[in-house]
């Protein structure tokens, strides 16, 4: 959020091999400045990556991940995993999680971010940050100006707790969103 704050600046951050690939080869064409985010926890996982040599992604367009029908989670980077992972366990319960990966945090795609909110109803945006002033609270407010009266429960925002990150591997992980906090989250909502 410290860098989507500032005008001018293009902030992208993937997730999947594609989104590195098609972003960052978007990012070297663009005049503006673009900054890349990648999560180094991301650079030992797998994922199917394009070879054609005119894969490109265009920033500031979000990728449904997964389809779903009662809820639309909103997430970025590393977190889109945690999403994936909560969406399968609603799934189990009978609720149908919509898993949005931003790909681009600015231009943020308000667009895709308020037809899946008309579908759904239902707003949790997740992130690995801190809560306050972040990725979340802006996806928030924009469904809130953009898709307030599809609104049948007031957003939830899921994030990392708000203290500073913590070295033992053990707290860490107690700081950081877990795909159970992210169900506590729709199940609030539901």
């Amino acid at each position: 959020s410290w860098y989507a704050h500032v005008p001018g600046l293009k902030v992208v951050a993937p997730w999947s091999s594609a989104d590195a690939k098609g972003l960052l080869r978007a990012a070297i064409r663009d005049p503006n400045p673009v900054v890349v985010l990648e999560n180094e926890i991301l650079y030992g996982r797998k994922f199917p990556c394009p070879v054609d040599e005119d894969f490109i992604l265009p920033i500031g367009k979000a990728k449904v991940e997964r389809e779903g029908r009662d809820v639309t989670i909103v997430t970025f980077s590393i977190m889109v995993t945690t999403a994936l992972e909560a969406a399968e366990a609603l799934a189990q319960q009978g609720i149908e999680a919509e898993v949005i990966n931003l790909r681009s945090l600015r231009p943020l795609d308000t667009a895709t971010i308020v037809e899946s909110v008309k579908k759904t109803s239902r707003l949790v945006t997740l992130e690995e940050g801190w809560p306050f002033a972040g990725i979340g609270a802006e996806v928030a407010m924009q469904v809130i100006e953009h898709a307030f009266d599809w609104l049948d429960a007031p957003p939830v925002r899921v994030a990392g707790v708000d203290v500073p990150m913590p070295f033992a591997a053990n707290l860490e992980k107690l700081a950081l969103p877990q795909p159970e906090h992210v169900v506590d989250a729709v199940r609030r909502l539901i």
